[in-house]
């Protein structure tokens, strides 16, 4: 199984299960708010029950102020009022407690004016607002309890499926991703090489050239500095292909680049721009010198022994860089200087311009 199938299966099974886990954690959590909420009001309405109660007893009239009984009724209806799937609901009409019972003998108590009849009836109030609130606190307590180890339990599990699809799945993709991106680096890294150096002859290749040459002209150019541009090319290459083989023609490209790199000065630069075609630039130096280049590297061409298994000639081109000159307009001098050289045959030097016939 390849390992983007691997990581699209894990990612289908943990990141669902994660996202349910959590959603019954928020479930949880907003039950635990109305939870608490449901027990603060009831406790709220047994504790207004009690003081409403504590004013009619204490007022001076016996049967207390209007705005006290009224407020009592208030709070016994809404107590009555407790939908049947409330949690407090079965413990408010217990018969035990008879809370609502001992409301009513209150308010009679109280109607009737008798003090002694309304406290008898205030300490039966008393009671079962004390053992409802007990009863209450005790459920809601235990209820908040499961309440609390179940969001725990999910939150346990969340972290825990969180940290293995963090190894499982992000980790292992994270380290993908970047063993992909060092590999596109590497990639990236190999084809600039390869551009810029020719892996046959070892020499730079044309991109690097035109880096070079506009260098190299932009100085000539600033400083008026003397700056030669020699092309060339084996004399019908094709032909000797054709005749030897690939495998000869890459000896014989091989060895010439080899004995020109030997034999060029420091501050020469030398490229392979494509197929049998090289060129060397060359700063600081005159047409003069340029040809005199040219002439050492036939002489040595015809003198090395390792380059005369299969006899070859070489086509120069020689183009100087002017005043106002650039790169593009030197390598098309450069160019026309080589297909001049061609028209005179094998192992001839042309220099442009140059109205006489090149002496080969």
């Amino acid at each position: 199984m390849k390992f983007q199938d691997a990581a699209r299966i894990r990612y289908r099974i943990t990141l669902p299960i994660i996202f349910l886990l959590s959603l019954a954690a928020l479930y949880l959590f907003h039950t635990l708010l109305i939870e608490r909420k449901n027990y603060t009001d009831t406790q709220e309405l047994l504790n207004g029950l009690q003081v409403s109660a504590g004013e009619i007893l204490t007022s001076p009239e016996g049967m207390g102020t209007e705005s006290s009984t009224h407020t009592f009724k208030i709070i016994i209806n809404q107590l009555q009022d407790y939908p049947e799937d409330n949690r407090f609901t079965k413990l408010l009409h217990n018969e035990n407690t008879g809370l609502f019972f001992a409301a009513e003998n209150f308010l009679r108590a109280a109607k009737s004016g008798q003090p002694e009849a309304m406290k008898k009836t205030m300490r039966r109030l008393a009671s079962s607002v004390g053992m409802i609130s007990s009863d209450i606190k005790k459920v809601s307590n235990s209820y908040h309890v499961n309440l609390v180890k179940y969001e725990y339990g999910l939150i346990f599990m969340i972290c825990i499926l969180a940290i293995l699809h963090y190894y499982l799945v992000d980790a292992p993709m994270r380290e993908e991703l970047t063993r992909c991106a060092r590999e596109k680096e590497v990639s990236k890294s190999t084809i600039k090489k390869l551009a810029e150096r020719d892996s046959l002859t070892n020499l730079p290749g044309r991109m690097k050239f035109y880096e070079e040459s506009e260098r190299a002209v932009s100085t000539a150019t600033r400083y008026n500095s003397d700056l030669a541009l020699i092309k060339m090319d084996i004399h019908d290459f094709k032909t000797i292909n054709q005749k030897h083989g690939q495998k000869t023609g890459d000896k014989i490209l091989a060895g010439f680049a080899r004995v020109v790199r030997k034999n060029l000065r420091r501050p020469d630069s030398f490229f392979r721009v494509g197929g049998d075609k090289f060129i060397i630039l060359a700063p600081h130096t005159t047409a003069t010198n340029a040809k005199n280049l040219t002439e050492k590297i036939n002489k040595l061409i015809t003198q090395t022994k390792s380059l005369k298994a299969v006899p070859f000639l070489i086509n120069t081109g020689i183009a100087m860089c002017e005043k106002e000159e650039n790169s593009e307009s030197l390598l098309k001098k450069v160019d026309l200087a080589l297909k001049e050289s061609k028209k005179f045959g094998a192992g001839t030097v042309y220099t442009h311009p140059e109205s006489a016939k090149p002496a080969e």
